[in-house]
């Protein structure tokens, strides 16, 4: 599936555009306000080829998409754009409690994620080509370098403005105007020449503070904003609404932000300051210990978005972070860790080149792929991770590591740990505290036993290799015992923990097995619609795989999908093109929503007349809610099966 038919399979399982109020991303994820969430179709979407996983996380609908998420979101916002606006009557409940600040705050903070980033990690490199002496502070290079670097700090009110003003759904250029007041010359002279003359307005005397850097003054002023253009709104008559609105909005929000609530979010700032150090002034370790091991359960539900206020507010008011970017840094490479042990461990190839990929997104900060494809699935190997973040956590916290920029906290924000003057002490402190996570972390998973997948061994394996208590059963249903001495035995198949979840696929037809693979239509043989196995069929019956209930047939009668009592949706597609006979050939033995039992009658079709037709009969057998199982693995992959004939497991 590209890009633009999942942003629209997303888009139409989310609601459709009406139920969705806004979207945005972040490294991994695509982020959603919907309105009515019992319109969500949150087990398709997991479903999807391209998704990850899917939750709601403090009010918020997300979709985890990993690396990719940049070219999906581009896809869903233009069809959105297309779309439209939809007005609808309903109002959507609002959220209340922490799952309001944790949700405004993401929606602030992570569309200007890019600017920060990038610009953070140039100043990263700044430092880095300074100690090196391949650049000197003097020279125009590094002044213009260092502008660039600096900017987006410097007048992160304006950043700030424009998604402030998004989220809470007012004018982005009358809030822009508010930034631009509050950087204005008169403001910061005032206060660059020490408060020499007080400014008054009415009398009420203007707190001068300098607002350049600063985060929580902009949110605050474009919060009042949207109420008091609301309320103005209401009153100016139409016709001259473009005239008076914004002046009238402006004249009685700037005064009340300059005098009252920029000095309040001032103090919030130095106060969230205060607050950091005392905490690592009394706790030490035992934060980094804390912290460090529960960032991935933090990440997970959106908790580190409390963070970002204070973090940004210490990067530019004292020029580091101590907090949230150094104890992500050891978390993220305590999660590499524990995938790459799983690498190195696992025999599942599947499984392996998950761990692999997701592996090398963890070196470099991004860590979704790892937590939602490899070390949440298996358990244990989660479990190792936090331990090894604690490690890490502990260690840096107990030496004062500083992050002096804002990056995705990887293997390429290390420059960022260099001290402004070049000092490497720190730089020294984060290797060891990022070494510490990773080795314990991978040792712990190396030294933990977890369920591993169910995996084929190659043809001819020793049946030694198969677990005891599953060997017999397994081979007595796929019928191995009655084959002729001529025909090839099916590779076995291994169970590594007889406490597996499986779930047992019965052959519908009787015919030769194919690779889906091998299939000429890429949509089965990519797997774009499930795992599975195809059967060439050598009569025209098709039987129930299970005991189950019936969810699907086509209007053509080629198709028919069943559902399991254990949730297994499987279906079956008589031929590659069958729909064009209209229904021609088929006759269908069930109705939709009929109870069925395992080798009941579903379907019949002439195999003579089809192929006469010109149609290639080979029948996919796909498991469609694959993304809901570990493994989908075949029973035997060469040979002729017999119906009813053990085919597919599905591993949890």
């Amino acid at each position: 599936m590209n890009h633009r038919e999942l942003s629209k399979e997303i888009i139409r399982l989310t609601g459709g555009q009406e139920n969705i109020m806004q979207a945005w991303h972040c490294i991994t994820r695509l982020r959603f306000n919907v309105r009515e969430e019992k319109k969500v179709q949150l087990e398709q979407i997991r479903a999807l080829d391209g998704v990850l996983g899917a939750q709601f996380q403090n009010d918020q609908f997300q979709v985890v998409i990993g690396n990719k998420v940049a070219a999906v979101y581009e896809e869903l916002e233009d069809q959105l754009k297309q779309a439209g606006a939809t007005e609808t009557k309903a109002e959507p409940p609002r959220s209340r409690g922490l799952n309001a600040v944790l949700d405004t705050i993401s929606g602030i903070f992570t569309p200007i994620l890019p600017a920060i980033v990038g610009t953070g990690m140039l100043k990263g490199i700044l430092a880095l080509l300074v100690t090196l002496g391949a650049i000197q502070e003097t020279s125009g290079e590094y002044q213009i370098l260092a502008s660039i670097a600096n900017a987006a700090f410097y007048f992160l009110p304006f950043l700030l403005a424009v998604s402030s003003a998004r989220k809470f759904k007012v004018n982005e250029y009358i809030a822009l105007t508010l930034a631009g007041t509050l950087l204005y010359p008169t403001i910061l002279n005032a206060y660059l020449e020490n408060h020499l003359e007080p400014i008054r307005f009415l009398s009420l005397p203007v707190s001068i503070v300098n607002y350049t850097q600063s985060v929580i003054p902009i949110i605050l002023g474009v919060w009042l904003l949207s109420y008091v253009h609301r309320w103005v709104d209401r009153f100016i008559p139409g016709p001259v609404k473009v005239i008076f609105t914004s002046m009238i909005v402006l004249v009685i929000t700037v005064p009340i932000l300059l005098i009252a609530i920029g000095p309040l979010g001032n103090y919030i700032g130095i106060y969230l300051e205060i607050g950091t150090s005392w905490l690592f002034a009394h706790s030490g370790p035992l934060t980094g210990i804390v912290l460090g091991g529960l960032m991935p359960v933090i990440v997970m539900t959106g908790m580190h978005y409390a963070f970002f206020p204070g973090t940004l507010q210490n990067l530019s008011k004292l020029g580091y972070d101590v907090l949230l970017l150094p104890l992500n840094l050891v978390a993220n490479m305590s999660q590499a860790g524990a995938v790459m042990a799983v690498f190195l461990k696992t025999k599942n190839k599947s499984m392996k080149s998950i761990a692999l990929s997701s592996g090398i997104s963890a070196f470099l900060g991004i860590t979704e792929p790892a937590i939602y494809g490899v070390t949440l699935k298996l358990k244990k190997p989660f479990y190792a991770s936090i331990i090894g973040g604690a490690a890490g956590g502990g260690f840096i916290t107990a030496v004062g590591l500083k992050c002096f920029g804002f990056a995705v906290p990887g293997l390429l924000s290390l420059p960022l740990y260099i001290g402004p003057n070049g000092g490497m002490a720190n730089f020294w402190y984060a290797l060891i505290g990022i070494g510490i996570s990773f080795v314990v972390s991978f040792t712990v998973t190396l030294l933990l036993k977890w369920d591993e997948p169910i995996t084929q061994q190659p043809a001819g394996a020793s049946s030694s290799a198969i677990a005891p208590t599953t060997t017999s059963e397994l081979a007595e249903r796929s019928g191995t015992t009655n084959r002729s001495k001529q025909e090839p035995a099916p590779p076995p198949v291994t169970v590594h923990s007889i406490e597996e979840k499986k779930g047992e696929i019965f052959s519908p037809l009787t015919g030769e097995l194919v690779a889906l693979k091998e299939l000429p239509d890429p949509t089965f043989a990519e797997e774009m619609t499930g795992k599975g196995i195809a059967i060439y069929p050598q009569e025209g019956r098709v039987t129930a795989p299970f005991d189950g209930t019936v969810t699907m047939i086509a209007k053509s009668k080629h198709a028919i999908m069943l559902t399991s009592s254990s949730g297994i949706d499987i279906l079956i597609h008589v031929g590659l093109n069958t729909v064009s006979l209209k229904g021609k050939f088929f006759e269908e033995k069930v109705v939709i929503g009929q109870r069925v039992n395992k080798g009941d009658l579903l379907l019949e079709f002439d195999i003579e007349s089809i192929q006469a037709a010109g149609i290639d009969l080979i029948t996919p057998v796909i498991v469609a809610n694959t993304p809901d199982y570990l493994d989908v693995v075949p029973v035997q992959v060469k040979g002729v099966v017999p119906m009813n004939e053990l085919l597919l497991l599905t591993v949890r």
